[in-house]
């Protein structure tokens, strides 16, 4: 076994999320695909090459991974220093009212499973991650229950959500999962981001809003405006161990402030 499997053990003895080991894997065979040797100056390298073709944030985890990796085979002198990340004011690329509205219609015609998709998705604010997890028990309960990273999550699912997909998942016994693959295994994370984009492009909804994360920003902004802004409560409901995290919901988006400056601008 090689060090670098030894690495991947490591993370799941660390209880880390499935999404953060997989990122770390993903880094590290990026970078060992591009270098044979892990060394200060080839990870100098690698980093070089992340700033000229990634985003900020991707470049972030990207060092992450290698760091936690430098540590993990006692070499720290061969960690990288941290890029800075400028503080993100704004929402990027949430669906609005009428796109949402849309593309719920088109996949209720077309695709139930997508329907169902993104109406558990926009309406429990729920990661995608948390969704494929998802067992019949949950729509008998009405909550489900997730671990991760040592902490229990609680996930409210509404009564109206329960009741309208009652039909659909009718022969869900309370262990089953909720959400299958064409195969019949459990959805994937990625099969479940490539249903949503391609049931967006068909019903004529930007490219952009059509991945799993925006429709728990879409939660966010809904509760946020239903609450009379509410943060405490919204974040709990998001399951955000720091409530800055959700204010930035109560923000414009983008297009919101740069709409409003060219609406105001006369000087």
């Amino acid at each position: 076994m090689t060090q670098y499997d030894d690495f991947l053990d490591y993370l799941y003895e660390c209880e880390l999320s499935e999404n953060t080991i997989s990122s770390y894997r993903y880094s590290l065979k990026e970078f060992f695909s591009k270098f044979t040797e892990f060394n200060k100056t080839n990870a100098i390298k690698y980093k070089q090459w992340l700033i000229g073709c990634r985003k900020s944030k991707t470049i972030a985890l990207r060092i992450t991974a290698l760091n936690k990796y430098a540590d993990f085979i006692g070499r720290p002198q061969e960690k990288l220093k941290r890029i800075k990340i400028q503080k993100q004011l704004y929402v990027e690329n949430v669906p609005n009212d009428e796109e949402y509205g849309r593309v719920c219609e088109y996949a209720r015609q077309h695709n139930q499973k997508a329907y169902w998709l993104v109406r558990f998705l926009a309406g429990t604010g729920m990661r995608i991650s948390e969704l494929t997890k998802l067992k019949g028990i949950c729509l008998i309960e009405g909550c489900a229950r997730m671990h991760s990273k040592g902490k229990q999550r609680l996930i409210l699912i509404p009564k109206n959500l329960i009741e309208d997909s009652k039909e659909f998942f009718r022969e869900k016994a309370a262990d089953d999962p909720l959400f299958l693959s064409r195969n019949g295994k459990p959805l994937t994370t990625r099969a479940a981001a490539m249903q949503l984009k391609s049931i967006g492009c068909k019903a004529g909804v930007r490219k952009e809003v059509m991945h799993p994360h925006a429709f728990r920003h879409y939660f966010a902004i809904k509760m946020l405006k239903a609450t009379g802004n509410d943060i405490s409560l919204v974040s709990s409901y998001l399951g955000h161990s720091n409530i800055a995290t959700t204010a930035i919901y109560t923000m414009r988006t983008k297009d919101e402030q740069v709409n409003l400056l060219n609406s105001q601008m006369s000087w």
